[in-house]
């Protein structure tokens, strides 16, 4: 489906039969920005012409042919188009269900509260850019490619991708005392995202200072908590219209003011509209 703008960027999402829980992108930017948002999906891009600047917590990295870039679920990024001139690339969002068809494929010991990790990056890595591009082409939703040839072309580049750079999490240590409370204040408002919580009550639920709580959750999370909630907002309002509710209902619903506030917000993350994401319909 063409999510595309006139005189805007070029961007088609599909999903195809063949997979679980995988969302398709082809995308053609000029000069843009992508303002700092997050995906509750696993995010593979990989380069066919031009380059994109990624900013994580992490740093900035440029993405050309022949890399792969992998953002986390839940991961905050930032990017525009390399020294603004063009962007040209493909990318997979694969969702719980599709890291879970992975993880019972290549790591039979993965558990779904231990999913499979693909380390966020830019990874440079023809070989693999190469079998995921193919993959990714033949997965197209004009394509006339054989199911058994797209899966075939999937897991192969699946099979690359989780062999050279897949792990499964390891269980963590006995984590800092503060940093639970960050934790706990993360998940009261992913909780609570659809009202405007004051930060003073954040600061009460754990015991912290507003400047102390506002400074440490900007460091463990690489933003603040009332722009945490808008994130939070942003992929309930993605949920809703992809179970069939209008962008009205769904801004309603997530806490925005309306339906103006979401469609801007919504655009500036992810390039394109609710309502042009509410069309998008499984590939046959």
């Amino acid at each position: 489906m063409d999510t595309s703008d006139k005189g805007g960027p070029e961007v088609v999402c599909w999903r195809d039969g063949a997979l679980d829980g995988a969302c398709l992108a082809s995308a053609r930017y000029g000069e843009h920005k992508f303002d700092r948002h997050l995906h509750d999906e696993l995010v593979i891009v990989m380069t066919e012409s031009g380059a994109g600047q990624c900013h994580t917590r992490a740093g900035s990295e440029v993405a050309g042919p022949g890399s792969v870039l992998v953002f986390g679920p839940g991961e905050y990024h930032s990017g525009e188009v390399w020294e603004g001139r063009e962007w040209n690339y493909r990318a997979i969002y694969l969702d719980m269900e599709g890291l879970g068809a992975l993880g019972a494929v290549f790591s039979p010991d993965s558990r779904p509260d231990k999913p499979l990790l693909i380390p966020p990056g830019l990874y440079q890595d023809a070989h693999l850019a190469g079998l995921l591009v193919k993959a990714h082409a033949s997965l197209d939703e004009h394509g006339s490619v054989s199911l058994m040839e797209r899966q075939a072309n999937w897991w192969a580049a699946m099979g690359m991708l989780v062999g050279r750079y897949g792990q499964s999490r390891h269980e963590l240590g006995e984590v800092r005392r503060e940093a639970r409370k960050i934790a706990q204040v993360r998940e009261y408002v992913a909780a609570n995202y659809a009202r405007d919580i004051p930060v003073d009550e954040l600061a009460e639920l754990v015991g912290l200072s507003r400047y102390y709580l506002t400074r440490a959750f900007c460091k463990e999370f690489g933003l603040p908590p009332h722009a945490y909630a808008t994130q939070v907002r942003l992929l309930a309002a993605k949920r809703m219209l992809a179970a069939g509710h209008s962008a009205a209902t769904a801004a309603a619903a997530v806490g925005f003011y309306d339906q103006s506030h979401l469609n801007r917000l919504f655009k500036r993350a992810y390039g394109f509209t609710p309502g042009t994401y509410a069309a998008l319909k499984p590939g046959h």
